[in-house]
């Protein structure tokens, strides 16, 4: 019988120690755990912080390039423009010399037709005072003369058709005036819609800024929290330990429900991260 209650006194303080050693390594083990949380939360935080400023940097510059690009897109395109219409102005006022040329020669010939008309019609009538008997052929000079005279009637309407001809192309050019004016409205639009754009860009980035403030405020949140958890634990491990050594089994049942709080408070703080 004293055999029996020696062996039952040593299976109850190795429970004690058991107990002990089992609480600490649980407590050292959940700190170890919760520090390399932490150490790779921050590392994937960090790594998703780079990986915004890499791409957002990527925009930046695609976009640089791309204005750089459209610059000197506009730059040749205005080039060209001009020099087509240099070119344009070169053989418009080419062919309005030769116009006036053609005009001043069509007039001066008119007006040579006129000196003749009027001195053959002076003829005829000389003429007519000296050889009634060729009656016949005045009249045959004035149906000439009325021939000639349609002929420059024509004359006359050719240079009105090309009178109005030179104010068609005078119209034509302050319609291209028009579209130059037009196109010079349409480039200041698009430098305002790429103003637009930066500020847009500008409000995204703060957005960003914003976030990681958020971000980092969150962090020390659930830092304080998960420290008043850990402190609310080990006050309460304290106390287990500090109560007198009993013999009831009921301390089975004590470790027991300390393990099961210990396994709870890692799954909530699993869960919340």
């Amino acid at each position: 019988m004293k055999k029996k209650k020696k062996r039952t006194k040593k299976k109850g303080i190795n429970f004690y120690k058991l107990a002990t050693i089992t609480s600490k390594s649980l407590n050292n083990v959940y700190m170890d755990f919760k520090n390399k949380q932490k150490i790779k939360e921050k590392k994937e935080l960090k790594l998703r912080e780079d990986q915004l400023i890499k791409e957002q940097e990527k925009i930046e510059l695609k976009e640089k390039v791309q204005k750089l690009k459209d610059k000197e897109q506009a730059r040749k395109d205005d080039e060209i423009r001009l020099k087509e219409e240099e070119q344009r102005l070169k053989d418009k006022s080419i062919k309005q010399k030769n116009e006036d040329q053609r005009y001043k020669e069509q007039e001066q010939l008119l007006k040579e037709q006129e000196q003749k008309l009027k001195e053959k019609e002076q003829r005829l009538k000389d003429e007519d005072l000296k050889r009634k008997e060729e009656g016949l052929k005045t009249k045959e000079a004035e149906l000439r003369f009325k021939d000639k005279e349609f002929k420059i009637k024509a004359n006359k309407i050719k240079l009105k058709e090309e009178e109005q001809s030179r104010k068609d192309l005078d119209l034509k050019f302050r319609e291209e005036e028009q579209k130059q004016r037009n196109q010079k409205e349409q480039r200041r639009k698009n430098r305002e819609k790429k103003l637009k754009e930066q500020e847009e860009q500008k409000l995204k980035e703060q957005e960003l800024l914003r976030l990681k403030e958020w971000e980092e405020k969150f962090d020390q949140e659930q830092k304080l929290k998960e420290e008043k958890e850990i402190l609310k634990f080990e006050r309460l491990s304290k106390k287990e330990k500090e109560k007198p050594e009993s013999k009831d089994p009921e301390d089975g049942t004590l470790n027991e429900e300390l393990s099961s709080r210990l396994e709870n408070f890692e799954i909530k703080q699993t869960k919340k991260n």
